[in-house]
């Protein structure tokens, strides 16, 4: 058994009844006839040993080996795509596509600015971006749907195929209301802190998680008075004076400027963490350009 037992022709047949989930549609697709579809699938099992199909009824159902074979297959077909618009755009200068991932604080506060600088040195790259949990960016980027991920903290990659560098340092602030006492003190100290009525994130958020790490390890430990799971719900929660509570500081940079929150230091305890880029590598100049910019531009 070699390389080329799994041809073009497996690959796009496969790739299609995976998405249609119908041999009828995939033989409308691909022009081809319906046996010749059932065919195709049966000597991709035949020659790997493996079952890619259960028929339920009327429907097709991945297996565990057919889902994790629709990940390459339709990472080949993505890749295919963007070699054709390669080789479209190849005389063309500074012409290109990038499709970008990214989680949601960087998503909504930080994508916005890196696109708008890198769109002023080459205005004729289009960008499209997703924005999802770091699990959602993670998948989109072994299928290639995107041809980055951009992530807020560490995550647990098991894909050897993903190249992961920090590209931006970020601080979680601790903030609260104008309207409350501790907005007039210079700082505050753990019993002072615990005192408050705190609000975070739901349980399993990243955000959270690094707020409760770090104050572990001062072995400071807050119970949640409220629950959000939004950055914006908690900005509002917090701007009502229901409470205080930690959040990026990219997140509230507008409204501490405007004094609709006041910072609140607390001393021995100052919360960072890393931003970071994933990639699967480098297929078009564009996003090997892009991938330059964020990383001078730490």
């Amino acid at each position: 058994m070699n390389i080329y037992d799994l041809s073009l022709r497996h690959i796009l047949v496969f790739n299609s009844v995976a998405e249609t989930l119908s041999m009828s549609k995939s033989a409308q697709e691909l022009y081809i006839t319906q046996p010749a579809v059932s065919q195709t699938i049966k000597d991709i099992e035949s020659k790997f040993g493996v079952k890619l199909f259960l028929r339920k009824g009327h429907k097709l159902h991945l297996t565990e080996e057919g889902k994790e074979l629709y990940i390459y297959t339709k990472r080949i077909m993505n890749l295919m795509e963007r070699a054709q618009v390669c080789l479209e755009n190849f005389n063309i200068l500074n012409k290109g596509f990038i499709s970008i991932g990214a989680s949601s604080t960087i998503g909504n506060y930080v994508l916005p600015s890196l696109i708008k600088s890198f769109k002023s040195k080459y205005p004729n790259i289009d960008i499209s971006t997703f924005i999802g949990n770091t699990r959602q960016v993670i998948y989109k980027l072994r299928l290639c749907d995107i041809g980055l991920g951009l992530i807020e903290g560490l995550p647990l990659v098991d894909d050897k195929d993903i190249k992961v560098s920090k590209f931006m340092k970020d601080e979680i602030v601790f903030i609260c209301s104008p309207d409350n006492p501790i907005a007039k003190e210079k700082s505050i100290d753990f019993e002072r802190l615990k005192k408050e009525n705190f609000i975070c994130r739901e349980k399993g958020s990243g955000t959270r998680q690094v707020i409760e790490t770090q104050m572990q390890k001062v072995g400071l430990t807050i119970e949640a008075k409220y629950e959000f799971n939004t950055s914006e719900a908690i900005k509002n929660a917090v701007m009502s004076n229901l409470g205080i509570s930690a959040l990026s500081k990219w997140i509230v940079k507008k409204e501490l400027k405007l004094g609709l929150l006041k910072e609140v230091k607390v001393e021995g305890l100052r919360i960072f963490r890393w931003f970071y880029l994933l990639e699967i590598g480098n297929y078009n100049k564009a996003q090997s350009m892009f991938v330059e910019h964020i990383l001078n531009n730490k």
